[in-house]
């Protein structure tokens, strides 16, 4: 009898620490996301600002960089729009801030996203831009306050979204909401961003987002919550004042986050404001839709080229020398071969090189390098036309290069699948090619890239777009290796490479 009571204890212990983890488990999601338009990560994390600084010390923060010219102007319009709704300006279609032709009807925002998937969700959203109201928020929250600070003073209706918002965190449900500010951008307009009025409005910022963060703490049942606090901004701006370019300050942007499954620190390889809505998604139980561009925090796929050592710069002296960005030391059994003769010309792009956002795009700005949107991290580019700014060499001969993948192992397999981010600009005769190699035999056309347009063709620019083909293996073959090659150029353009996956089937 002692024996069979030592044992039931045991089970009551069991059962009551087991129920001690599902409580924990148990908590309900709820999610708070803050928009500061115009704020520089830069200069609100050297601010006086507090309770940013306490968020990002509990959290994930890391500054990001927007798209730029062939996608969309660095302004208000596409910015909260990819915030909101997950997706790209090439998806989306907001290009500027009169919303012309936008798509936003087939991208709703992630507000609406968790609304359809549970109605039982409290959604909310205070915002004192009126495009954000009536353009990206049309349907989707169970209430939305929507205020005019262009004509009323955004000091003033920030102050009155943010006595709204308190009340709504403390006293709702409060499941998904989105509060947004304005005064830094028109600080940043009338002031720029080096200034002391610039500076204030990122400290009024951080005192109105205590506020918030006080109500969710004020709440009734604050310990049976999980809350994931998220910041970010629509675009930076420059030290005088003013945004729309391809500055890296004016594309200047980031993700802070705290709370959830997002994991501490600050990551390898930079977010993409892309990732907010996934992130949310993840957090309220709700599914993401396959169109998104982005992945919830820490979640995104791994990429080889991002373990490549970079260098500074050596020929290209516009980028600052602090910044590191490139080499052509091929990672993880990726060789470049370059064609014999080939003439030599800029250093960092003698060939295939490997690079980040922040440098390639500080070599040229305003040539469409911004709009490599969905590369992340370090990428491979053949850049024929940063590379003839030494010496000229298209005069002495082409831009000759090819990026070759590691052997895959083949056999027994049909068909394997490829797929890759592709940044392509055409000018005059150059080319682009993906091909096939078996057991060391010729090469095989995937893909090709130039001036014809049809079915094997892709003519033009193809700009940051997902691209995928599948290749069919022949009886009896080992291995296979592909290559990238850019060739046939002259001071033309580029081709830009991220995120290559093969699998076998």
């Amino acid at each position: 009898m002692r024996r069979t009571l030592s044992l039931l204890s045991a089970l009551v212990a069991l059962v009551g620490l087991t129920s001690g983890v599902a409580t924990a488990a148990a908590k309900t999601p709820k999610v708070l996301v803050i928009g500061l338009d115009g704020a520089r990560f830069d200069k609100l994390m050297a601010a006086d600002t507090p309770n940013v600084h306490a968020l990002v010390k509990r959290g994930y923060a890391s500054r990001s960089s927007l798209y730029g010219s062939g996608m969309a102007p660095t302004v208000s319009g596409p910015g909260w729009s990819t915030i909101l709704t997950g997706v790209w300006p090439d998806k989306h279609k907001v290009k500027e801030n009169s919303f012309a032709g936008n798509d936003l009807a087939s991208h709703p925002s992630w507000l609406a996203r968790a609304e359809t998937a549970n109605p039982a969700l409290d959604t909310y959203a205070a915002v004192d831009w009126t495009p954000i109201g009536d353009k990206i928020l049309r349907t989707g929250q169970d209430r939305k306050v929507v205020l005019n600070g262009d004509s009323a003073g955004y000091e003033k209706t920030d102050e009155q979204i943010t006595v709204d918002a308190e009340k709504h965190l403390k006293q709702d449900k409060a499941d998904a909401s989105f509060v947004y500010f304005g005064q830094t951008d028109i600080a940043g307009h009338d002031h720029g961003a080096d200034s002391a009025q610039y500076q204030a409005t990122l400290r009024t910022d951080d005192a109105l987002i205590g506020r918030l963060l006080a109500a969710v703490d004020a709440r009734a049942n604050r310990d049976g919550e999980d809350w994931l606090i998220m910041i970010s901004a629509d675009h930076g701006h420059t030290a005088s004042g003013g945004h729309g370019g391809d500055s890296p300050e004016e594309r200047m942007t980031f993700v802070i986050a705290a709370g959830g499954a997002v994991p501490a620190g600050t990551p390898a390889v930079a977010p993409k404001i892309v990732d907010i809505a996934p992130t949310v998604l993840r957090h309220l139980g709700v599914a993401a839709p396959a169109v998104y561009d982005g992945y919830p925090l820490g979640a995104a796929p791994s990429d080889v080229f991002d373990t490549a050592a970079l260098k500074p710069r050596q020929d290209e002296t516009g980028v600052p020398a602090g910044v590191l960005g490139w080499t052509h030391d091929a990672p993880g059994g990726w060789t470049v071969r370059n064609a014999a003769g080939m003439p030599a010309g800029v250093t960092e792009w003698q060939g295939w090189s490997f690079t980040t956002d922040d440098f390639w795009t500080r070599t040229a700005p305003g040539q469409q390098r911004e709009a490599n949107a969905r590369a992340r991290g370090v990428f491979a580019v053949a850049d024929a036309d940063e590379w003839d700014d030494k010496g000229s060499p298209s005069s002495r001969g082409t831009f000759d290069s090819s990026l070759v993948s590691p052997a895959v192992d083949v056999a027994g397999k049909s068909t394997v699948d490829v797929s890759f981010v592709s940044h392509y600009r055409q000018e005059g005769t150059q080319r682009g090619a993906l091909t096939a190699s078996f057991d060391g035999g010729p090469e095989q056309n995937v893909l090709a890239y130039g001036p014809e347009t049809g079915t094997a063709n892709k003519g033009g620019d193809v700009l940051s777009v997902p691209t995928s083909a599948s290749v069919k293996v022949p009886a009896g073959t080992r291995s296979m290796k592909l290559t990238w090659r850019l060739y046939a150029a002259g001071n033309n353009w580029y081709w830009a490479v991220d995120a290559p996956r093969l699998t076998t089937r």
